[in-house]
């Protein structure tokens, strides 16, 4: 257990892991405004498919965004039937059904190079990927682990 925290300390010092608080609800249920979390943001970290990342604003860079990867470089997609299709199939964040995103319109895209599509949970209360678009893998400050923060809502982020 000693060498456990002390790694978890070494990797504090390193910059390895970091320390953020949620500011929104737009990952709900996921993610809840207050909870804090601890982030992986080794400096060669490659964002995937279905990963929960912080990342700089596209409009405002200086404030810190919580979303989860949609889609990724050589993915396409759009809104159809009144759903995010990505390439071709319905898109749900884990362990959530497909939600509908009424009164949206994507057409079909196709992500591009050091690029990805990043979604709210709470689609319907989120700014992200349907309003400004992909956004730069170099945006990116690391993959969401653990929330630690309130004790209730202690776990790993899936």
């Amino acid at each position: 257990m000693l060498g456990v925290v002390g790694l978890v300390f070494a990797s504090f010092a390193l910059g390895h892991i970091g320390n953020y608080e949620v500011i929104s609800n737009s990952m709900a249920p996921t993610l809840l405004k207050g909870d804090r979390v601890l982030v992986d943001q080794r400096p060669h970290y490659a964002p995937a498919v279905g990963d929960v990342v912080v990342l700089n604003d596209p409009e405002s860079p200086r404030q810190l965004l919580t979303k989860r990867v949609a889609a990724a470089a050589g993915h396409t997609v759009q809104i159809a039937t009144g759903y995010l299709l990505v390439d071709g199939k319905k898109w749900a964040p884990a362990s959530l059904p497909s939600p509908p995103i009424p009164d949206r319109q994507l057409p079909r895209t196709t992500i591009g190079k050091g690029e990805i599509f990043i979604l709210g949970d709470n689609i319907e209360n989120s700014e992200d990927s349907l309003a400004f678009g992909p956004v730069a893998v170099a945006s990116v400050k690391g993959r969401l682990l653990f929330i630690y923060w309130p004790p209730n809502r202690i776990g790993w982020i899936r």
